[in-house]
């Protein structure tokens, strides 16, 4: 009988250990990422911004000093922290030009300042891509703009083909 004791006592602890587990995992993963967790910041979002920003372009030219396939400006770059490749130093002249246009890196950058400035533009109760483009597009303090024109267009029909699959 001692033996069932002990072995309900090892069910037991283990019980509780893989229920805190399970509790708190996601807890600590989040943490993990520069204490903010931008759930709705996902490939699909960054797809249709770059989309709706330059066709994701991948071409190493800045045109009228915005850079990289999110079209982003040194003011912009600046602002998220002035993220830089790998072993790059941000004060080198062409490290904000190596950066945006380097797709990862310019993820970087944008994820960056959303971490800085999200929150909700549109008014609807939630932060989701709509938001971050916004902001994208408006910027931080003004991001409450509606999008418009072409970059809207391709940007919502983006969205759209992306939820069909």
């Amino acid at each position: 009988m001692v033996i069932g004791v002990n072995h309900f006592n090892i069910m037991a602890q283990f019980s509780c250990f893989v229920f805190w587990s399970v509790l708190l995992l996601p807890l600590v993963l989040q943490s993990e990422v520069n204490g903010i967790f931008l759930s709705n910041l996902n490939a699909t979002c960054f797809r249709c911004l770059c989309e709706a920003s330059t066709g994701c372009s991948t071409s190493t030219t800045c045109r009228q000093s915005y850079c990289g396939p999110f079209s982003i400006s040194r003011a912009y770059w600046m602002d998220a922290g002035r993220l830089v490749l790998p072993a790059d130093d941000p004060t080198r002249w062409g490290a904000f030009e190596d950066c945006a246009n380097d797709y990862a890196c310019a993820t970087g950058i944008v994820t960056q300042y959303m971490e800085k400035y999200g929150t909700d533009c549109n008014g609807d109760g939630l932060v989701d891509c709509v938001d971050y483009t916004m902001l994208h597009v408006n910027g931080g303090p003004r991001c409450h703009g509606a999008l418009g024109g072409t970059f809207a267009n391709r940007f919502y029909q983006c969205l759209r083909q992306a939820q069909r699959y």
